[in-house]
């Protein structure tokens, strides 16, 4: 870690008083001035060994083969409709040319268990929405993961479709703000939820409401209900705290409901 200007010129000052030198004790010393120009030469190159050491850690973790990040990156890479050549006199697997617009795969989510990888995979269609691979995408996908995979280590490849989410809320707010407004803002401060936690992500349901809470005029929510279905659930389960997306995404359901109340309503019943 760089040191600052300061440290380094007292560490130099401390340096020349030890081998005897008597300095002149004025504040425009010419001695100080240049033990400024240095210290701000070793300030500024320590910097750039900061910056030098950061960079090298990041591609050291992307690159490292069978690291997490590793296999995050082997996705991106994945090129749909593409043969994987094997190179003999480096045994490394590559594609013959780069074609950007056959890397399909733009959200990545690595974790893993005892001797096994779960890999969660989606695209993005033209109106920027997150959606599944295909079956036959999924299939080439997985045969690729099988091909630069460790020996040894098992791979489980999921994409599938979005989880949902179905909610019953209510919403106290300041009447001096239209119920329209209000719904309207809560709408799309949810939908902006929905990108926020990010791919794979846990749900909680405190920064569900949080979110609701932030929107300008709320006064205070209810939470009645709150669940979620994965692909391969058959009903919504309740979360009570917190729970895994099993696509590592969601969408609303549409059965959910939004019930703003003005505080005054309250007041007159």
């Amino acid at each position: 870690m760089s040191r600052t200007i300061t440290e380094i010129q007292t560490a130099m000052v401390a340096s020349l008083q030890e081998k005897g030198l008597k300095l002149s004790p004025s504040a425009v010393a010419e001695w100080r001035l240049w033990t400024y120009i240095f210290a701000v030469s070793i300030h500024s190159f320590e910097l750039i060994l900061d910056f030098f050491r950061k960079e090298i850690d990041a591609l050291t973790s992307k690159i490292t083969p069978g690291t997490v990040r590793w296999y995050a990156e082997m996705c991106y890479r994945f090129q749909n409709g593409h043969e994987l050549i094997f190179d003999a006199n480096s045994a490394m697997l590559y594609y013959a040319k780069e074609d950007p617009t056959a890397k399909i795969i733009k959200m990545v989510a690595v974790t893993e268990g005892v001797n096994r990888i779960f890999i969660k995979a989606a695209k993005i269609d033209s109106q920027g929405k997150i959606v599944p691979l295909t079956v036959d995408e999924k299939h080439n996908f997985a045969c690729y993961i099988d091909a630069i995979k460790f020996a040894g280590v098992q791979t489980d490849v999921i994409s599938t479709i979005e989880d949902k989410i179905k909610y019953n809320l209510e919403v106290y707010f300041n009447p001096a703000i239209p119920s329209t407004t209000i719904t309207t803002n809560i709408q799309a401060r949810l939908n902006n939820f929905k990108t926020e936690i990010g791919f794979d992500s846990m749900i909680y349901k405190q920064k569900f409401i949080d979110a609701v809470m932030g929107v300008e005029g709320v006064i205070t929510c209810e939470l009645k209900t709150f669940a979620r279905k994965g692909a391969s659930m058959s009903t919504f389960a309740d979360i009570n705290i917190y729970s895994e997306l099993e696509s590592g995404y969601f969408e609303y359901d549409a059965a959910s409901i939004l019930t703003p109340i003005s505080i005054k309503e309250i007041q007159q019943a």
